[in-house]
Formats: structure tokens, sequence, C-alpha cells
């Protein structure tokens, strides 16, 4: 499914061509401003990417509407958004970060979503956007939701975007194992991972669902 193509779906029938055109152009935009964050940071090229398809892939494996899968995929190529603000030296660290370096990396998702507020099509990533590192037991950041006050859209992107952090290879490390990465999801639902969608991912991975998916 093309990002730009979802766009259509999104807005549902009845539309005009030339206002589904404009909406294609409002979207790009926001398509620019994340690609402008992977280019900082060519280590994790494709992690967007990624992430999006492993988001629409959970989101039509709960369920959801067709509406729903296409704004979730949007909200998972764009919930990186406020890293464009963290400082080269941290961004590409090669080794642990400091505690402050830390507290740094933690102001990306509000960094994200004010970058996006009062764009046209803000709602569709606000969620993913700003509350990917929300988790069930209420240790996330930035506002320490928890249990079903961490948006489902969040809570599928966050799912999403652990998976292709530990299984991406850095610098100074290569990614696990995908059956590892699965193991330590599942070792963790209900805590950091949502309950019922963590355990739907886990059994996808493990029928292969990702294989095509993760490393491209």
């Amino acid at each position: 499914m093309s990002l730009l193509n979802t766009v259509s779906k999104l807005l549902g029938g009845g539309e005009s061509a030339n206002r589904l055109r404009h909406h294609e152009d409002l979207l790009t935009t926001l398509l620019v401003m994340a690609w402008m964050v992977e280019a900082r940071d060519p280590y994790t090229g494709g992690h967007l990417w990624r992430v999006s398809q492993f988001s629409r892939l959970l989101a039509q494996e709960a369920g959801l509407a067709k509406h729903d899968v296409a704004r979730i995929l949007v909200g998972g190529f764009l919930h990186d958004l406020g890293k464009i603000s963290i400082p080269d030296h941290i961004l590409g660290k090669k080794d642990r970060l400091t505690d402050e370096e830390y507290e740094v990396i933690k102001t990306h998702p509000e960094v994200g979503w004010r970058m996006l507020a009062g764009h046209p099509l803000a709602e569709l990533a606000e969620a993913s956007v700003r509350a990917h590192h929300e988790t069930p037991d209420g240790k996330g950041y930035p506002r320490g939701l928890a249990g079903n006050d961490v948006p489902l859209d969040a809570r599928i992107v966050g799912i999403c975007d652990a998976f292709d952090a530990m299984t991406s290879t850095r610098p100074y490390r290569k990614g696990m194992p995908v059956a590892k990465a699965l193991s330590i999801i599942e070792s963790e639902l209900g805590q950091q991972f949502d309950q019922v969608l963590g355990q739907r991912f886990v059994t996808l991975g493990r029928e292969g669902a990702f294989d095509a998916i993760v490393g491209h």
C-alpha cells in the first residue's frame, strides 16, 4: 500500500480529483519532513518504512477498518518526526547514551507533535508521534500514560518501533535474530507492550509475516 494512496482511503468516497490531489500534496509535506530525519542518520535508513509496514500488518491482523489501517500506516512512518531536533552528536552516538543525553532523546515525541500541530493532516499522526514511547505499565514517556490511556495507534507503532530497533544492525552492534526479538516482546506483554496486540505481533512474526521486511 503506497503511503500517498492512503489519502483516498482516509477521505472516503465523494472527493473530487482536485481535492484528493490537494490532500496528497499535504501528506507529501509530512513525508518529506520524515525523510529529513532519516537523511541525518544513514544507519537508520529504512527504519520509518519498516515500522510503517509492520504497523500496517499488525493493524490488519487486529481487524481494524481500512481507514484505520491507513492512518496507522502513516503514523508509523511519521512517528520519529521529532528526532530532527536531536543534536547530531547524540543522534549518531556509537556508545551508550549518558543519562543527560537520554533525557534529550526523550524530548522527541513532544517536539514531533509541536512540529505537526497546525498541519491540516495532523490528526493522522498525532497519537503515533506523541505517544509511541508510552507503555501499558505507565513507565513510558513523555506523559506516563498507562493501559488503555495509551492510544491504539501508539500501542501498535510502539511495538513495531521496538521490534525494528532490536532487529536492525547499527555501527556498534549487530541486529538480533527475529526469534530473540519476538521472545523479548513476549516477555514484556502487559508491561512495555500491549498484551493483546503484542501477542498478535509475536504470532505474526513466528509465522514469517515480517521476514521480507526485516533488514529491508
